[in-house]
């Protein structure tokens, strides 16, 4: 049984879009559109996502993914998040960082260097007291980070289809690609999975003769994620930047140059 479409969240998708039954419906990706992230926080969040909240820990999602796929990057499939998604990162106030306290009036490197002055002069001329040390800056505070997430889905690249994985982290985000079987590259459909084993994540993509094949493990996906953080759910995206030139396929071989959504497929979404 698919999960209940009220539970899903949208992220770049109008609210009346959102599907009534999650067993089958369709996302459209416009061009310039990714889940993506380079450091240093330079975080992409404009494709449309469904995700949703779950009531007991995650154990695994999949789906069967489909498109005409067209354009270089093209790509749907599953999205998991640890932590606040794209959009509702939390506000790190400085009194939750340890080390870091609030700098009164007199500690103010402006407000004092006239104090810091007068007693280096007084030290010079020989005073017995010694002279004020500077106030020591704040702790460094690190940029805030986002959270780790990972996606999984059919993606295509090459004038064909693969298998897809992107790892993001607080460092940025790395991408890998599968050859799918020879039997199975011409087709425009995949079914995907993510799975918890302890705390690693592992992701998976199906072989219609040999089964469920692993595509990656990330190890410590889940470590020191609280179960109520981790939200699940689908993307779709069109990196394409039509800003450039660039051609893409189309039925009878010819080329073809414009901007147009992509329409991604999902079937038979499970999430527990």
């Amino acid at each position: 049984m698919p999960p209940a479409s009220s539970s899903f969240t949208p992220l770049n998708i109008s609210n009346n879009l959102v599907p009534e039954w999650m067993g089958s419906f369709t996302l459209v990706a416009p061009p310039n559109t990714d889940l993506w992230r380079k450091p240093p926080s330079r975080d992409t969040s404009t494709a449309p996502i469904l995700y949703t909240a779950l009531r007991n820990p995650f154990v695994a999602a999949q789906v069967t993914v489909a498109a005409d796929w067209e354009l270089e990057w093209d790509q749907g499939g599953l999205v998991i998040f640890a932590g606040a998604p794209p959009g509702h990162l939390p506000v790190v106030a400085p009194d939750m960082v340890p080390g870091l306290r609030n700098l009164a009036l007199e500690d103010d490197p402006t407000s004092s260097r006239p104090q810091r002055l007068d007693a280096t002069r007084a030290h010079r001329r020989g005073s017995s007291g010694p002279p004020r040390q500077p106030t020591p800056p704040p702790p460094y505070l690190a940029p805030e980070q986002g959270c780790k997430w990972v996606k999984v889905g059919l993606e295509f690249c090459n004038n064909a289809c693969h298998a897809t994985s992107v790892v993001a982290n607080c460092e940025g985000a790395d991408w890998s690609i599968s050859a799918l079987p020879p039997r199975q590259a011409a087709r425009l459909d995949l079914r995907v999975k993510i799975e918890r084993i302890g705390y690693a994540l592992w992701v998976w993509y199906e072989d219609e003769l040999l089964g469920w094949k692993k595509l990656r493990e990330v190890t410590w996906f889940f470590w020191g994620v609280e179960d109520k953080a981790v939200r699940v759910g689908v993307y779709a995206s069109r990196p394409a930047n039509f800003g450039m030139s660039m051609h893409h396929r189309r039925q009878g071989g010819g080329q073809n140059t414009g901007a147009r959504n992509l329409c991604v497929d999902f079937e038979g979404l499970e999430i527990g």
